[in-house]
């Protein structure tokens, strides 16, 4: 490891020259330009999944009677219903422009591959294959430039939010839709990706952003809805929705139970765990068979 050239020990031991990297002095946060900061560390925040128990809140759970305590479960349950839902049509979203792009590409560079063989100009349908290739994936390059937290495949950034940590623009409206339209482009464009992960991180949105009835791209747009307003149930529907990604890429309900519960979180809510089962078996597999009807 590089030396600081400070203390006793690094003026004895270390060779003249020998610096710390920059990574090691924005983890000890000696860099003192703002230019130089390798991690926006005043942006990243930590999430509070610890349950509170304090005296006011105690009070507030026992003046809670057994009707307030039915709605806020059948509530929750609607939540974890619309979540599925909703995931699985961004999946059916997804599949069908793939779907459609690709038979336009194919269907014109077919029909150009016919024309040119007798002609002798089968570069000039390669040509256009590489045309329709280069035009979806600039536009999904176009798309990571408007917001660059949608690049990748974005299981490494919801799994450090179910971890507890907050990361600037993750699971925000933005993000979502330059994620579906990026992956929608890369897959479209023949580039070696898959929708697999970009699901899990958009079922992750669709979790964080319907329970909260508010967005930061619409801040007009406000609904008097005083539930899941924690950051543990936030994190629960942000498990529920990577799950529900999971079981939309490959038609898994219990799979994408049990990749939410194994690999993606440390906090696991327990009650949790049946209703996402339950509404993944049924409307996830029926939404998935509705995707094989259509093709």
């Amino acid at each position: 490891m590089a030396c600081c050239r400070n203390c006793f020990c690094c003026q004895c031991c270390c060779r003249e020259g020998e610096t710390r990297t920059p990574e090691e002095l924005a983890v000890l946060g000696e860099i003192q330009d703002e230019e130089d900061e390798i991690l926006p560390r005043k942006d990243y925040e930590s999430l509070d999944y610890d349950r509170c128990i304090n005296e006011p809140y105690v009070e507030v759970l026992e003046g809670m009677d057994n009707k307030k305590s039915s709605k806020y479960e059948v509530v929750r349950w609607m939540m974890v219903f619309v979540i599925g839902v909703t995931v699985g049509l961004v999946g059916l979203f997804v599949d069908f422009f793939v779907h459609l792009f690709t038979r336009i590409k194919f269907s014109v560079v077919g029909s150009s591959i016919e024309k040119c063989t007798d002609k002798g100009c089968l570069s000039l349908s390669l040509l256009e294959l590489l045309s329709f290739n280069v035009i979806f994936v600039f536009i999904a390059s176009l798309l990571v430039l408007i917001e660059p937290v949608a690049a990748g495949s974005g299981i490494p950034e919801i799994k450090s939010y179910l971890n507890g940590i907050k990361i600037p623009g993750i699971v925000r409206l933005r993000t979502f839709l330059c994620k579906a339209a990026g992956v929608l482009f890369s897959v479209s464009g023949g580039l070696f990706v898959g929708k697999e992960g970009p699901m899990i991180h958009s079922g992750a949105i669709v979790g964080a952003g319907l329970p909260q009835f508010q967005s930061i791209s619409f801040k007009r747009i406000k609904f008097d809805f005083p539930y899941f307003r924690s950051d543990r149930d936030k994190r629960d529907f942000v498990s529920a929705g990577a799950a529900a990604g999971v079981a939309a890429a490959f038609g898994a309900p219990i799979g994408g139970t049990l990749f939410s519960l194994e690999e993606g979180s440390s906090f696991w809510n327990q009650a949790l765990t049946w209703k996402v089962v339950g509404h993944r078996l049924v409307f996830g597999q029926r939404i998935h068979s509705s995707l094989r009807c259509v093709y």
